[in-house]
């Protein structure tokens, strides 16, 4: 519910508003009437204003300097500008002072409403910014008293290997470092593992959200379940250890354990602006923890599909199966060469869609597309003459590549933003290319087949006696003599620096006839294609 102050000098303009408005429509519960500016302010003392529509020319004061006023006491209110002056000066000066909108009148009632609605949406951001922010600030607070603790720090060093998982050690350990657990003990552990984040934030925000995380388990789970222990594993995962030991009550019950998980993640959806998982094992005793864990760890690792969700170890491994499905990326190049941009965006979403509701699903099958994948993107840019380190950048760098498998959203994601960059790469390039460029790389990537004038014209859809001029001039030499300074170039290369026969050199250059291939040869170097190659070997 919101409430909303009309501040008009004119009785008629405000009652026409006041009329003319749905009000319940928009959920306005309470709307104030302010005949000047110092009015006005009296309200805002009185009641909390969500939204303010104001004139600007009024005596004793004007809505400029009413908003000026507002900003400073009380910033979360939106305002609209509703005036007779359509004066850019006073346009330019609302927007500075941060007005949501600036209406001359007489205004029409659904365009008003319109503009409400808008400053509502507004109103709800700055509410949920505010309880967001007395979150965080609660969290921080907590954290940055908290020290850490003997149990927390046993819990670590027996999950970071830094203690045998062997019963008589850690028996000896309990008894040393005066540890409240028996040998005999059992845990159950459950894993927490943050999916995504809804926003961008730091390293230290997240570390402060994490805590958060941490602490609303200890308060909607733990209370159950007392001499539960949370430790921290690496960023974005947490390990819930709840005993299932107690004297004074019988065995964990795995129903009521996992309804108190599932109210946990919506209550972290809700407030801390992130998707996570929680992944339940068995109940085991302290030194078959470690192997316990790593179960859960692999199985946040397969989990690529489903979100927000609760998982049990014996029911995921009951469903656990192989999963083999045919990936079509060969027809996706094809649809990359031949220009039909859209259809392979179209083709590798809707593909990846069907994906989201297998559940026999897992990382392997991800790591296996997005290196096909690489691939596909890596012939398409050779094909095209482009080199695929002039284009890529962070799209292929390990920490990239590495979080585009963990789910199929994050692998539409990098798929998406990595066909973008390629197909605008590709455009870009093809518009700023010039004929003779087109030409010479066709010429490149076809010398060894039979070249023709005509083959090269009907590339670049010019007519063979233009491109003959055009080359010439561009280039300052005719397009015959261009294609065998080509040949030769590469046949140089292969004579210095391979052990294949000349015959075969001069076949991959596109010469078939090798009496002509040594006369071009020579006629080039000075040297036959054997004294060439002699050379070249004394000279290393």
């Amino acid at each position: 519910m919101y409430r909303l102050l009309i501040v008009d000098d004119e009785v008629h303009a405000v009652r026409a508003v006041q009329s003319g408005v749905d009000w319940e429509k928009l959920s306005i519960t309470n709307v104030y009437v302010a005949y000047s500016v110092k009015q006005a302010k009296e309200v805002f003392l009185q009641e909390p204003i969500d939204i303010m529509i104001c004139d600007i020319e009024m005596p004793q004061g004007n809505g400029l300097e009413l908003l000026t006023w507002v900003r400073e006491h009380y910033n979360a209110t939106e305002s609209v500008f509703l005036t007779c002056h359509s004066d850019f000066t006073y346009t330019k000066k609302a927007i500075q002072l941060g007005s949501l909108d600036y209406l001359l009148k007489p205004v029409r009632y659904d365009e008003l409403e319109e503009v409400i609605e808008k400053a509502i949406e507004r109103v709800e951001y700055k509410r949920e910014q505010i309880a967001f922010n007395e979150n965080y600030a609660h969290y921080y607070s907590l954290w940055s008293k908290n020290q850490p603790i003997l149990i927390e720090r046993f819990w670590k060093d027996l999950l970071n290997y830094r203690l045998l998982s062997n019963s008589n050690q850690i028996k000896e350990l309990l008894v040393m470092e005066n540890i409240p657990y028996q040998e005999t003990d059992q845990f159950i552990p459950v894993l927490i593992s943050v999916q995504r984040w809804y926003k961008v934030f730091t390293p230290r925000d997240i570390t402060i959200l994490e805590y958060a995380l941490q602490n609303a388990a200890e308060e909607i789970i733990f209370t159950d379940y007392p001499n539960s222990q949370m430790v921290h594993l690496k960023e974005g995962t947490l390990l819930g250890l709840i005993p299932d030991f107690m004297a004074d009550r019988n065995k964990v019950e795995p129903d009521q354990l996992r309804k108190a998980f599932e109210t946990y993640i919506a209550s972290c959806n809700r407030y801390f602006y992130c998707d996570l998982s929680c992944y339940i094992g068995e109940s085991s005793f302290l030194w078959e923890i470690v192997k316990e864990v790593e179960l859960l760890t692999q199985m946040e690792i397969n989990n690529v599909t489903q979100n927000n969700k609760v998982f049990v170890k014996n029911e995921w491994l009951n469903h656990v199966g192989t999963i083999t499905k045919l990936i079509p990326m060969a027809g996706w190049l094809e649809m990359l060469k031949s220009g039909a941009f859209e259809a392979v965006f179209t083709a590798t979403e809707e593909y990846l869609n069907s994906w989201r509701n297998m559940e026999l699903l897992d990382a392997k099958l991800l790591q296996e597309f997005q290196q096909s994948f690489v691939q596909i993107l890596y012939h398409f840019l050779q094909v095209k003459g482009f080199h695929s380190h002039q284009i890529f950048t962070d799209h292929m760098s390990p920490e990239r590549i590495s979080t585009a498998a963990r789910s199929v959203t994050d692998l539409q994601a990098w798929v998406k933003d990595s066909l973008k960059t390629t197909v605008e790469y590709c455009r870009v390039s093809e518009e700023s290319e010039t004929i003779v460029d087109k030409v010479k790389w066709y010429i490149k990537q076809n010398l060894g087949d039979s070249l023709s004038r005509d083959d090269i014209a009907k590339y670049v859809h010019v007519h063979p006696d233009y491109l003959s001029r055009l080359f010439k001039k561009e280039t300052g030499i005719s397009l015959i003599d261009y294609i065998s300074e080509e040949r030769i170039e590469i046949a140089k290369e292969l004579l210095a620096n391979t052990d294949l026969s000349v015959s075969g050199i001069a076949v991959s250059v596109g010469y078939s006839n090798f009496s002509y291939f040594a006369k071009m040869f020579k006629r080039a170097t000075q040297l036959n294609p054997q004294e060439f190659r002699e050379c070249n070997m004394s000279n290393k």
